[in-house]
């Protein structure tokens, strides 16, 4: 617990900070980091702490968007907006969970995809809410005592939603549940045997998943002012997916780089050449074949090397007795 909120704080410290240091287009970059930075949290729990690989996450992204969109035309209170957005994208990853999850490896998958289909489709086939043309709204984030307008209020806004976010999923992974989802997702015959209910641990971080993508669905309308079918693509669907893999799967972090970078490639590199996804698709390539603990895993294997070894002294059992200078004396 300590160690989550310590963590936090510096995280929320260097949210704080940012702002200083970067110009106002990485600003205005950065907050749209920050909200796929959620959506692909969300993602990496299911996948890197419980197993379960998804290519329906977009539709709870799709489905928080367009309860925002939506019911913004009746209301503006971003108190009832974003809690509507959550619990109607959680609502959804239950039903279709408990459907879902009674299947593994690729049937899960392809079940999770046709879901998605099945909205994309329905939303872009339907005269309601706009069809394929997807539905506008002009609501702000209105705190009740402040309206967000500038990008600088914008991006604190999400910031503050972002590291809630991180500390709920580290809270979350460090608890009983989550390390049980783990273990689950290690070796689902020894835990069973072990007497803990698989499907209850995979059906709650299904739902924790889908509830925080439905956020980060929500908070991406109040950036763009629209909503359209395409969030509910298969496009969508791998988007987050390659994030979470150049990241790194397995810890919480890792998605939040692989955010970072997917955005920046496709703002900065786009400028450059129109092939941008191209050197995403070979950076892609290479960590898959290289390194599938992807960049976070990279930069640490970097830091170890750069970091100078410890020349230490230990006994039998490996415990430390004392630790060694250069020249093999005690320090």
């Amino acid at each position: 617990m300590k160690k989550s909120i310590i963590a936090t704080l510096l995280l929320a410290v260097s949210v704080c900070a940012l702002p200083f240091v970067i110009s106002p287009f990485v600003l205005f970059m950065l907050t749209e980091v920050l909200i796929m930075a959620i959506f692909a949290m969300s993602l990496g729990l299911i996948m890197g702490y419980g197993g379960l690989q998804s290519l329906g996450h977009s539709a709870f992204f799709g489905i928080g968007a367009y309860s925002v969109a939506v019911l913004s035309e009746h209301l503006t209170s971003i108190y009832l907006l974003l809690p509507a957005a959550i619990i109607i994208s959680g609502l959804f990853a239950l039903l279709t969970g408990l459907i879902a999850i009674r299947n593994k490896g690729i049937f899960f998958l392809m079940i999770t995809l046709a879901f998605t289909q099945m909205l994309f489709l329905l939303f872009r086939q339907s005269d309601l809410w706009g069809g394929a043309d997807g539905v506008g709204t002009s609501v702000k984030p209105n705190l009740g005592f402040m309206e967000i307008a500038s990008p600088l209020s914008l991006f604190y806004f999400v910031g503050v939603f972002f590291v809630l976010a991180y500390f709920i999923l580290r809270l979350f992974v460090n608890s009983p549940l989550g390390k049980g989802l783990k273990g689950i997702m290690e070796n689902e015959g020894r835990m069973v045997a072990l007497g803990y209910h698989v499907k209850k641990y995979q059906i709650i971080a299904y739902v924790l998943a889908g509830g925080l993508a439905g956020l980060a669905g929500g908070l991406y309308v109040f950036k763009t002012q629209f909503a359209s079918p395409e969030l509910f693509s298969v496009h969508m669907a791998t988007t987050v997916l390659i994030m979470v893999f150049i990241g790194g799967m397995g810890t919480l972090f890792g998605p939040v780089i692989g955010a970072g970078v997917f955005i920046f490639l496709q703002n900065y590199i786009s400028t450059m050449t129109d092939r941008w996804s191209l050197i995403m698709g070979l950076l892609f390539i290479v960590i898959v074949l290289y390194n599938r603990g992807g960049i976070l895993q990279l930069l640490q294997l970097i830091t170890k090397k750069l970091t100078p070894k410890k020349n230490l002294l230990m006994d039998k059992k490996g415990a430390t007795i004392i630790e060694l200078n250069e020249s093999g004396k005690a320090k």
